[in-house]
């Protein structure tokens, strides 16, 4: 009877429980270029940031602002007006800085035109007419010099002044601003040309030949 009921217990024991299974990490394939979502992918994204509706008041610069949306503000500097086209022979006062020789430069301009050569001259561009008229002012102060010594020899100098002085110095003024405009300045042949025959017309009035 004992033997039996031992064996009837031994067959209704209790099953113990499994044995705690530990996880293995699996590697999985991934494929080039996937990971955590970014902007503009798929996946969880961070909501943008509002953006202040307060304006910023920043000094003009030719840099767009510091915000991508914000449109180029650039300023741009300003240019410098340049100075007036002016013809010398044709304008009724000298320009700033230029000598006045009023009897030159009806000299001049009546010598340009019998000479056939005044439209020529006129429509030259801007840097060569006026170095061109440079020159014949020059030609022509010096030339009014030396018809003014000539004269002052046969004239008696009063209270000790010496006016062919002061002349010299009005002709220095002169070769220093034609100088000037024509330092930056290469003549050509054709220029060089006009000059000679402008030049040839001027002598014909201060010897007279008509």
């Amino acid at each position: 009877m004992l033997v039996a009921t031992a064996v009837h217990a031994q067959a209704v024991a209790p099953v113990p429980p499994p044995a705690p299974s530990i996880p293995v990490s699996v590697p999985r394939y991934v494929p080039a270029g996937a990971g955590a979502p970014m902007v503009g992918q798929p996946g969880e994204q961070i909501a943008p940031i509002d953006r202040s509706p307060n304006t910023r008041v920043l000094p003009p610069t030719r840099e767009p602002g510091i915000w991508a949306a914000d449109e180029t503000k650039a300023v741009k500097k300003p240019v410098p007006a340049s100075p007036p086209d002016i013809d010398e022979l044709l304008a009724a006062r000298p320009s700033p800085g230029a000598p006045e020789l009023l009897s030159c430069r009806q000299r001049i301009l009546r010598a340009s035109k019998t000479s056939g050569e005044e439209d020529t001259r006129r429509n030259l561009p801007r840097t060569p007419r006026e170095c061109l008229t440079a020159r014949l002012l020059l030609h022509c102060a010096s030339r009014e010099l030396m018809e003014f010594k000539r004269q002052a020899a046969f004239t008696p100098q009063l209270g000790g002044t010496n006016p062919i002085e002061a002349r010299q110095r009005e002709v220095e003024a002169v070769f220093y601003w034609q100088s000037r405009l024509c330092e930056s300045f290469r003549s050509l042949p054709q220029l060089e040309m006009l000059y000679r025959n402008i030049v040839a017309a001027l002598e014909k009035q201060f010897r007279g030949v008509k």
